[in-house]
């Protein structure tokens, strides 16, 4: 595979190094399952990011009580809606848009491959087998990013994780929207959110200003999921 050259070994947040060989094999069983998902290219892709237009983006956020975010920058409105999110990943916008008829213990069971578990148990990380903690940790860092700490996963997370395990089909691009929404103080999709803003601009002829400050991500072509794993403090989507 192609990024069997691209490390030697790998940390999953805070614990032991794990070999690549171990990894690798872990990865190829994540694989198959993004790429059921759809989501796979979406994972892999890159672009410049525009702190301050994405900073004024979520200052001028505009409250919603439907799917749909609201905002300006530079004077452009800016209206984002999951058809828009799933063009612009290039992802399905179908799918489960909550979690709620997953049970809690159906969810642990899957993510830990235990047919009995204690659903009042607290699920750490560590808990969990390699492959379904790569999943939380691009859960986690990519399609639902949060603040604090990413080795404690919420209900909501391990049932998305267990979802993506066992092929349920979930609307990201619904559960992006919404989360950007739920976020007033948190600045979630950076390099999503550059994608979206320099696209409306450029449809309106309006170019970004060239003293705009951008940050380019490490890589120049984020091709395989391991550059994302190995760097998963620093992804940016």
């Amino acid at each position: 595979m192609r990024y069997n050259s691209y490390f030697s070994s790998v940390k999953l947040h805070c614990e032991k190094w794990l070999s690549r060989d171990v990894l690798v094999s872990n990865l190829a069983v994540v694989i198959t399952w993004f790429n059921a998902m759809g989501w796979l290219d979406y994972i892999c892709s890159s672009h410049t990011i525009y702190p301050r237009l994405v900073k004024m983006f979520y200052a001028n956020l505009a409250t919603s009580t439907t799917c749909v975010a609201n905002s300006f920058v530079l004077g452009t409105p800016i209206c984002i809606t999951p058809d828009l999110i799933a063009e612009t990943l290039g992802i399905p916008n179908e799918g489960i848009t909550n979690f709620h008829d997953i049970g809690k213990t159906e969810a642990l069971g899957i993510c830990l491959e235990q047919p009995n578990v204690n659903p009042i148990m607290n699920v750490t990380s560590s808990h969990l087998p390699i492959a379904s903690r790569i999943v939380l940790l691009l859960v986690t860092n990519t399609f639902l990013p949060k603040q604090g700490s990413h080795t404690l996963p919420s209900e909501r997370d391990l049932k998305f994780v267990a979802c993506v395990k066992n092929g349920t089909q979930i609307n990201l691009p619904y559960l992006i929207v919404n989360h950007l929404l739920s976020r007033p103080n948190h600045t979630p999709y950076p390099m999503l959110l550059s994608r979206i803003i320099s696209t409306v601009l450029a449809s309106f002829n309006i170019d970004i200003p060239d003293d705009e400050q951008s940050v380019k991500p490490s890589h120049k072509h984020l091709r395989s999921l391991s550059s994302k794993l190995t760097d998963s403090g620093r992804n940016k989507w």
